[in-house]
């Protein structure tokens, strides 16, 4: 399940174009991405894109009723993350 999950993610953020999608949708996808790799992420802050190709700076509540946040670095195409 965990990996059909990651797969329906990475394609879409990777296919799909982000104004085909609300900016909660692209938060929520995105949130889902980072939490299967193992990593946290209450809620998206914001979301930068890098000049490498499908890559994203995105900043997150660590902790869900916290206030501490967390950048990552996420491969939209591969559907990995890692704590920036």
């Amino acid at each position: 399940m965990k990996k059909s999950v990651l797969i329906a993610a990475t394609f879409l953020l990777s296919t799909f174009n982000a104004s085909a999608m609300t900016p909660d949708e692209l938060k929520q996808v995105t949130a889902a991405m980072i939490n299967m790799n193992g990593l946290l992420c209450a809620d998206v802050v914001d979301i930068r894109p890098l000049e490498l190709d499908g890559q994203f700076e995105v900043t997150c509540i660590e902790y869900r009723g916290g206030s501490g946040t967390v950048r990552y670095i996420m491969n939209a195409k591969e559907g990995t993350a890692f704590k920036a």
